[in-house]
Formats: C-alpha cells, sequence, structure tokens
C-alpha cells in the first residue's frame, strides 16, 4: 500500500506538472458544441448572482492581486486577514471558540511579519491564543507560515495525510527559499468534525486541486442567530489534466452533498477572486443595523454557487480532452 501511494502522487505530481501543456493543446481547439453547451449551462445556474464566478472559473482570464483591503469581523465569532488575495495568494479566517482560536490556513511565510501579524493586532487578536491551524491544502500559500507559528506559539497543526505526503514530493522555488512543512499534530478523518471548545469544523475530502484538499464546514454567530459556512479548500480553477478535473468533479459533487446536509448558507473562499469578497467587505462596513449581512447568499445560491464551479470544471475537462 505504501508503494501504491508513492507512485499515485507521482502521478499526481506529473499532472500538475503537465498543466501548462494541456493548457496550450487545449488554447487551440475552438469550442466544440459539447463545450457551448456546457457554458450555457454554467450560465444560467449562475445567473446574476454568480456571473463573476462564472466568467472567472470558465473563462480563466488573468486577474491581478486585489489591493488588500484590511482585517475584519466578519460574523460574531469570524474573522478574516485577506492580504492581497489573488489565485496565489489565500485568505487566513479565524474562528473565536470558547477554548481560543482556530485558524484556517496560515499564508505564505514572507507575509507573517508584513501581514498576518499586523492583522491580528488590528482585530484585537492574540496568536498566542490559537490552538489549532487547519491547512485546507498542501501548497505554500496556505501552509507556508505554519512553522513560525509553531515555533512562536505552538498551535496544534490539522491537515490530510495525503497533503502531508504530497508536501515532500513539490520541488522548490526556482528562486527564494523553500518553503518548510511544518509537523503535523492530528491527520484529519474525511467527515470527522475538529472541535475546539464550543465550536467545530467537520473536513470533507475533496482532492482535485491537490491530492488531500479539505472542503470545510463549520457554523458561525450573528445577533443571536447560527449560520453555516461553507470553503472549497482546494484552488478552485480548474488546472491539470481532464484525469485530474474528473477527481475534482467527483470531489465538487461530494462537497454539495454534505454543504446541503449542513445546510450551508454562508460562501467563503480561501482565494476570493470571483465571488465578490471586496464589494462584500465594502458592504459589511458600511451596514446599518438591521441590515443583512452580505456573506449570508443563502443555501440554494450556495448550491448554485457549486455548481458553477462544477460546471465550468466540466468545460475544461471537455476544451482539452
Amino acid at each position: 500500500m505504501k508503494r501504491l501511494a508513492i507512485g499515485l502522487l507521482a502521478l499526481w505530481g506529473a499532472l500538475v506538472a503537465d498543466t501548462s501543456l494541456a493548457q496550450e493543446r487545449g488554447a487551440a481547439k475552438p469550442d466544440s458544441p459539447q463545450v457551448q453547451a456546457d457554458l450555457e449551462k454554467a450560465k444560467s445556474i449562475a445567473g446574476t448572482v454568480w456571473a463573476l464566478e462564472e466568467h472567472v472559473i470558465c473563462d480563466l482570464p488573468t486577474i491581478p492581486p486585489a489591493v488588500d483591503p484590511g482585517p475584519q469581523k466578519l460574523f460574531d465569532n469570524l474573522y478574516a486577514i485577506p492580504g492581497p488575495y489573488s489565485a496565489g495568494n489565500g485568505v487566513i479566517y479565524l474562528i473565536q471558540t470558547s477554548a481560543g482560536l482556530l485558524q484556517i490556513d496560515t499564508g505564505a511565510r514572507k507575509d507573517i511579519e508584513t501581514i498576518y501579524l499586523p492583522g491580528m493586532k488590528q482585530l484585537g487578536l492574540d496568536p498566542a491564543d490559537v490552538k489549532i491551524i487547519i491547512i485546507a491544502h498542501g501548497h505554500a500559500d496556505h501552509f507556508g507560515g505554519a512553522p513560525y507559528m509553531q515555533e512562536h506559539y505552538h498551535p496544534q497543526i490539522y491537515m490530510s495525510a495525503s497533503d502531508w505526503d504530497f508536501m515532500q514530493l513539490v520541488p522548490p522555488p526556482a528562486q527564494g527559499q523553500p518553503a518548510v512543512p511544518p509537523k503535523v499534530d492530528m491527520f484529519v478523518t474525511d467527515g470527522q468534525p475538529i472541535v475546539l471548545g464550543d465550536e467545530k469544523v467537520t473536513p470533507v475530502l475533496i482532492p482535485g486541486h491537490t491530492p488531500g484538499s479539505l472542503g470545510l464546514i463549520f457554523p458561525i454567530k450573528e445577533g443571536g442567530k447560527t449560520h453555516m459556512v461553507g470553503i472549497v479548500g482546494g484552488g478552485m480553477l480548474p488546472q491539470g489534466s481532464p484525469d485530474q478535473m474528473k477527481v475534482f468533479l467527483h470531489s465538487l459533487a461530494k462537497f454539495e452533498e454534505w454543504t446541503r446536509k449542513m445546510k450551508v448558507d454562508v460562501e467563503l473562499q480561501n482565494h476570493p477572486i470571483m465571488d465578490g469578497f471586496a464589494d462584500k467587505l465594502r458592504t459589511l462596513r458600511a451596514r446599518k443595523p438591521g441590515e443583512p449581512n452580505p456573506f449570508v447568499v443563502g443555501q440554494e445560491d450556495y448550491s448554485k454557487f457549486l455548481g458553477v464551479m462544477y460546471q465550468c470544471v466540466q468545460v475544461y475537462i471537455d476544451r482539452h480532452m
């Protein structure tokens, strides 16, 4: 079994490395009737609510990094430190619990002193209160700051076993220092909640972007009401071989079942380049008492969000077959 796992991970690395070649092959092909039908279905699901998502994931335009909007309290017990988020730079989320902070991702190592720590101070949060960090997937913009956090604040690190193995295969960057994988305290189990105090996060294994990417579902509070957050913790932009993306399609269908079952009504992403994140932050900051929280999209629109993603991945597969 160990040899098989190593072989599969090596294959995954080869599939990821072949991304640019696959895109070059696909770029020269005009859209087939099947692709055109897939695009129309994606647009139909998206409507006006998720039109930007459909454009970004189906058309794959180049999107520059966002201007850092600054840290923000999103709900009574949920905070975000966005930084200059992009397809290669993620948002950090923190959940306040009765036993300390539960953090999702760490960002890159280079951003700890310049973005993360100042953001924590601005939010009135203490990094020493971070007890658990969940790594959503095994790329350095998600785990790069974890060794620093472990050295200075000693949180426990949770992630999937598959992505821990995947981290060992990722080649070092052409320039600069390679990211150092953290020490892992707990490998997550598919569907088994991660509990800290009075809060819990349910991890759902969604391989595709990496072998052990995680979808995350968790409750948050606002004004005495409880909402459920869903995060597709693997990269939402299709890349790699068609076979790799077929795995991601299966994962999205699985995650959609979980989010329906758990009544997810809040959409968040760790790379929110396609969901109006900046506009929602502006609306939240200007919100008057009694007005709705813009991050609450409702259960039906959350399912449509995943449906658009699913359909756009299908577009990518059909274009590259």
